[in-house]
């Protein structure tokens, strides 16, 4: 099989990038404000499987789908986890 080989296919029209994108933008907030260690080592595994392993923000999402609902529950970051939880249901 030669070719890149694209696993979101079945995502098609789906605007899975965006919608990611946008979950990390408001998670950004928590990795600023650096209220607890977990956000900037959010932040460094991100770069770190992006850059080492090629992952996108949907699959670092995904990795780290309970801390972040945790997390966003906790700070009571509603708006944040309704985004998420809608990723998890539509495209994870």
């Amino acid at each position: 099989m030669s070719g890149s080989f694209d696993r979101y296919v079945s995502f098609k029209n789906c605007d899975w990038k965006v919608r990611s994108e946008r979950v990390m933008a408001r998670l950004q907030r928590h990795i600023d404000a650096a209220e607890n260690p977990f956000w900037a080592y959010f932040a460094q595994k991100r770069t770190e499987l992006r850059e080492k392993q090629g992952l996108d923000d949907l699959r670092v999402l995904h990795n780290y789908l309970p801390t972040l609902r945790e997390l966003l529950e906790d700070n009571g970051d509603l708006e944040t986890l309704a985004m998420l939880e809608e990723l998890e249901v539509n495209l994870m």
